[in-house]
C-alpha cells in the first residue's frame, strides 16, 4: 500500500526572525504593517506657508544658506581687486544667497546673467566682454516652465531635462545654457527624471517634525492656561440644582470669579471652601527638548545655532558641535556651490577683465572665527615656526614677509621685499652632505 503524497503549497515568507506562538514576524503585531510612502514632491503652497509663518522652517532654509555664503570667499589672482569690484557691483554674493535659500525650499533655483546674447541661442562665455554683464537675475524652479525635453543628445548636460525655459506668464523662451542651477536635496535617478533635473526640498523632510514641535509647544500653552483651578466646595450643591436654582448658582460664582480678578478678594459663605489644584508640569520640558534634539537631526543643524540655545551640561560650550556643523558646511560649500560658482565665474570674470586669467583660483574663507586670545596663539605659534625656520636655513625673510603681507599682518612698502629677495644668500635651500668628503651639496 503505498503511502499518500500530501502537496503543501509553499507559503511565502520574509526575511526576518519569526515566532509563531508569540505572533512575532507573523503580521500580527501593529509594527508590522509600517510602510514607507513617498510623499508628494510636487507642489510649494504648504512649504511656502512653513516658510513664512513658522520661524523654525525659516531657520532650517536660511541657517546653512547663510553660512555657506557668510564669510564669503577669497579671490588668487593678480587682478582679485578688480574681480571683487565686479562682484560688490553685480551682488554676486547677495544672488547666491537668495539663489541657496530658493533651492533648499523649493529644490532649485537658477541665477540668470543678463548679458547682449541671444536668449533663444546657446550661451557662450567665451564671448564676453569687459563689462558685458548687466545684472543677476534669481528665479526658483516654479518660475520656470519648460520646453522640449532633450531626448536625442546623450552626451548633453541636460540630458532628459529641458532644452529651453520660459518664465512663468511670460513667452521669451530662454536656452537652458544660460542658466546657473542650484540644485536642492540629492534625490535618486528616477526621481530627477520625473522633477526634470530639480532637487529635493531640504524643508520637506522636516515638515512632520515642526509640526509635532508646534503641537508640542501649542500643547504646552494651553497646559499653562489651566495650571492652576480653583476648586469651590458647598454643601448642597446637588439639591440646589434640582430645585431650578442653576441659574443663580451660575451667577453667584461668576460673580465670585469676577471679584477675585478685579479685587484680588474671594468672597464665600459660611459653608463653602476654596481649594486651589495646581497642575504638575514637572515632566513637560524634557518632552520639548526631545523634540528640539529631533527637530534638529532632521534638519542638520545643531541645537545651539538652529534655536540659539547655549550648550547643556557641565563645562559645555557647544564649540565642539559649532566646529563639526562649519565641516559640513565646507564639505557642502565644496559639492553644492563649486560647481555653479565655476559657471558664474566664467561670465563675471570675463566681465570684469576682458578675459578669463590662467591664473585664477579662489578658496572659501573660514567659518569658524577665533576670540583674541586663540588668534594671539596662533600668530605665537606661526612666528616661534618662523624663527625655526630661519635659523635652519630652511626659509628666508623675505618668504616670511610675503607670507605676512599675504595674510594682512604687515604691510610694507613697494619694493622692500624684492631687495631683501635679491641680498639674500643663494645658498638659501641647500644642506651639506652628512657623511662623505668634499663640498657637495644637495638641494631639497
Amino acid at each position: 500500500m503505498k503511502k499518500p503524497h500530501i502537496k503543501l503549497k509553499p507559503r511565502p515568507t520574509n526575511d526576518g526572525l519569526q515566532n509563531v506562538v508569540s505572533g512575532l514576524g507573523m503580521g500580527k503585531g501593529k509594527r508590522d504593517h509600517n510602510r514607507f510612502v513617498y510623499d508628494g514632491l510636487f507642489g510649494y503652497a504648504e512649504l511656502e506657508a512653513a516658510y513664512q509663518t513658522n520661524w523654525i522652517a525659516r531657520q532650517i532654509v536660511d541657517v546653512p544658506a547663510d553660512d555657506m555664503t557668510r564669510e564669503w570667499r577669497t579671490v588668487k589672482c593678480k587682478e582679485a581687486d578688480t574681480i571683487r569690484q565686479e562682484e560688490d557691483r553685480l551682488s554676486a554674493q547677495h544672488c547666491v544667497n537668495e539663489a541657496l535659500s530658493w533651492s533648499r525650499l523649493y529644490g532649485g533655483a537658477v541665477i540668470l546673467p543678463m548679458t547682449n546674447q541671444d536668449l533663444e541661442k546657446p550661451f557662450r562665455p567665451e564671448l564676453i566682454k569687459r563689462g558685458e554683464v548687466q545684472r543677476l537675475l534669481v528665479f526658483d524652479r516654479w518660475d520656470l516652465v519648460p520646453h522640449s525635453i532633450n531626448t536625442w543628445d546623450v552626451l548633453a548636460e541636460n540630458y532628459l531635462q529641458p532644452e529651453f525655459y520660459t518664465l512663468y506668464q511670460g513667452s521669451q523662451k530662454i536656452h537652458w545654457s544660460h542658466f546657473i542651477k542650484f540644485v536642492g536635496a540629492k534625490l535618486p535617478r528616477r526621481q530627477r527624471v520625473v522633477l526634470q533635473g530639480w532637487g529635493d526640498s531640504e524643508l520637506r523632510k522636516c515638515l512632520e517634525d515642526i509640526k509635532d514641535t508646534v503641537s508640542a509647544k501649542d500643547g504646552i500653552a494651553e497646559l499653562m492656561q489651566s495650571a492652576n483651578v480653583d476648586v469651590i466646595t458647598r454643601d448642597g450643591l446637588t439639591e440646589d440644582l434640582t430645585t431650578d436654582q442653576e441659574a443663580k448658582i451660575i451667577q453667584r460664582y461668576t460673580l465670585f470669579d469676577q471679584m477675585k480678578s478685579i479685587i484680588n478678594t474671594a468672597l464665600l459663605d459660611s459653608d463653602e471652601k476654596l481649594d486651589r489644584l495646581t497642575l504638575n508640569m514637572s515632566g513637560i520640558a524634557p518632552v520639548l527638548d526631545t523634540f528640539m534634539v529631533w527637530i534638529s537631526g532632521a534638519a542638520d543643524i545643531p541645537v545651539t545655532r538652529l534655536f540659539g540655545q547655549s550648550a547643556a551640561g557641565l563645562n559645555a560650550s557647544g564649540e565642539g558641535d559649532l566646529k563639526n556643523y562649519y565641516d559640513g558646511i565646507r564639505s557642502r560649500q565644496n559639492s553644492q556651490l563649486d560647481r555653479p560658482m565655476a559657471k558664474l565665474d566664467a561670465i563675471m570674470v570675463r566681465s570684469a577683465l576682458g578675459t578669463m586669467p590662467d591664473d585664477y583660483n579662489y578658496d572659501w574663507n573660514r567659518l569658524y572665527q577665533p576670540n583674541r586670545k586663540e588668534q594671539a596663539e596662533a600668530r605665537k605659534i606661526e612666528a616661534e615656526t618662523d624663527v625655526i625656520l630661519l635659523d635652519a636655513g630652511v626659509t628666508g625673510r623675505s618668504h616670511v614677509m610675503r607670507r605676512l603681507e599675504a595674510d594682512e599682518v604687515y604691510q610694507y612698502e613697494d619694493g622692500v621685499i624684492e631687495k631683501i629677495e635679491a641680498s639674500e644668500d643663494l645658498t638659501l635651500g641647500r644642506v651639506e652632505r652628512p657623511e662623505g668628503g668634499g663640498n657637495e651639496r644637495f638641494t631639497f
